[in-house]
This record gives structure tokens, C-alpha cells and sequence, in this order.
């Protein structure tokens, strides 16, 4: 049932018209406009660079930094925007007979616009800053759906709960700048030591944003076991995403 109605034409129209309500929203009266979502990678990586300088031994630190943080900004930011779409669209909820599934998948469709139009002048620092283009971009669009996967997923299981109960969006906001400690952005997994590092493979984040750091600044493929373990966790995600979400629809309306 519920696949007949992700490929019903209307089910698609209306998340298409969520999702364009959202970026047209983001951007409404701003003068910079696409170029705000440049600002908080830029802003971290200066920090970066003027904190980590002396201290990091890391080969073209800059690029290494900013390719790691152009996609944690997109984790951090989309599972947020997935966590608070039904609690954002309440009015629509209420006053429209919609499928709120609606509303997770036109905001991750959303973020993944952004980020893609972002790249356009990111793409430009990076290669100013040394990328070099390879075959292994080839997998950049495959992964990224495969990190989509994954955020909606986490976004839905804890924006279903968020419903009930709000302190999940606040506690979101809480743990998630430790968790930017926690990801090898500034550093890499070789400056862990050896004894400790297992600690980082603990953290879901740490997969994807390896792979990234394969393909924009090692300008290799990413690891078999790295693809490997983001496609298990992006699969229990969703499916843990999905669950929760059709077994507490129901209560929405009541609790929005």
C-alpha cells in the first residue's frame, strides 16, 4: 500500500511542492541567497585552520578540512530538518488530508538541492585549493543517496518521536557538536591512536564521512568495508524510521 502511494503521481507532486516551498522559504529576502550555505563550511574552516595549524601534520589540511565539513554540514543540518518537518508543517497537517510521509521526504529532497547547487562555487574553492578531478566521482551521486537513505531514516525515527515529545529536537542540538568532536573532520583516523580507534568506528557519522574524504580529497574510491557499513546503517535506519513512523502516525493530529 504504501508503495503504490510513494509512486502515485499526486504523493510526488506534493512532496515536490514541499520541497520547493522549502528552498524558495530559506532564501526568500536574502540578498546573498545560495551563498549562506558557504558561510558555516567557511566560517568552521578558518576556525579550523588558525586552531588546528600548528599542530595538525595533515597534507593540504584546507581541502581535507572543508570536504569533511561541506558534508557534515549537510548530516547535521537535513537530520534536522527531517526531525522537525511534521512539527514545522503542523498547519498543513491539519487543515489538509495528506500522508505526512510528505513532509520528511520533501525536506530531505530539499536539502539535497541545496547541497548540490552549493557545490557549484565549492567546487571551485577545492579545486583552487588543490582537488584533483578522478574517475572515482563517478560514486559521488550513488553514496549520496545512500547518506539520503541514512538521514531520513534517523530524521524520521527521531522527528516521529519529537512529536510526542519535544525534548528530542533539543536534545539533538545538544549532542550534535560532540559528535562533530567525534568525526574525523580536523583530524584523521591515523592521529587516534591505534589502541583507541575502534571508539570512532562506534560513530555512524565517521563511514560517510570517510568516503567523502575518499572522493574529494584522497580522489580515490571509497573503501569496500566503508560502503559496506553505510549501506547496513542506512537500511536499519530507514527501516527503524519507517517502523516507528506508521505505528505512531496516528497520533499526530493530536499531538501537534
Amino acid at each position: 500500500m504504501h508503495n503504490k502511494l510513494i509512486f502515485n503521481r499526486g504523493f510526488q507532486n506534493a512532496v515536490l511542492s514541499l520541497a520547493v516551498k522549502t528552498i524558495k522559504l530559506r532564501y526568500k529576502n536574502s540578498f546573498l541567497g545560495l551563498f549562506w550555505s558557504m558561510l558555516n563550511p567557511l566560517a568552521f574552516l578558518l576556525i579550523l585552520i588558525i586552531v588546528f595549524k600548528q599542530i595538525n601534520h595533515i597534507e593540504n589540511f584546507a581541502l581535507y578540512a572543508l570536504s569533511g565539513l561541506i558534508f557534515w554540514n549537510f548530516l547535521s543540518a537535513s537530520i534536522l530538518q527531517v526531525i522537525t518537518s511534521f512539527i514545522d508543517n503542523a498547519s498543513i497537517l491539519k487543515s489538509i488530508n495528506l500522508n505526512p510521509l510528505c513532509f520528511p521526504l520533501s525536506a530531505i529532497v530539499s536539502a539535497i538541492f541545496n547541497l548540490l547547487l552549493s557545490l557549484i562555487p565549492f567546487f571551485i574553492i577545492m579545486f583552487f585549493l588543490g582537488y584533483k578531478l578522478d574517475i572515482s566521482i563517478i560514486t559521488f551521486i550513488p553514496f549520496l543517496l545512500i547518506t539520503a537513505i541514512f538521514i531520513l531514516g534517523i530524521g524520521m525515527l527521531l522527528g516521529t518521536i519529537n512529536v510526542f515529545f519535544r525534548d528530542i529536537q533539543l536534545l539533538w542540538n545538544t549532542i550534535i557538536p560532540a559528535f562533530f568532536y567525534f568525526t574525523p573532520i580536523a583530524y584523521t583516523p591515523e592521529l587516534v591512536p591505534e589502541s583507541q580507534r575502534y571508539l570512532l568506528k562506534l560513530n555512524p557519522f565517521y563511514y560517510f564521512i570517510e568516503s567523502f574524504h575518499d572522493i574529494f580529497y584522497r580522489s580515490q574510491f571509497p573503501s569496500a568495508q566503508n560502503i559496506g557499513i553505510s549501506i547496513i546503517l542506512a537500511i536499519i535506519s530507514i527501516t527503524l524510521g519507517y517502523y516507528s513512523f506508521t505505528k505512531l502516525k496516528k497520533g499526530f493530529i493530536s499531538n501537534i
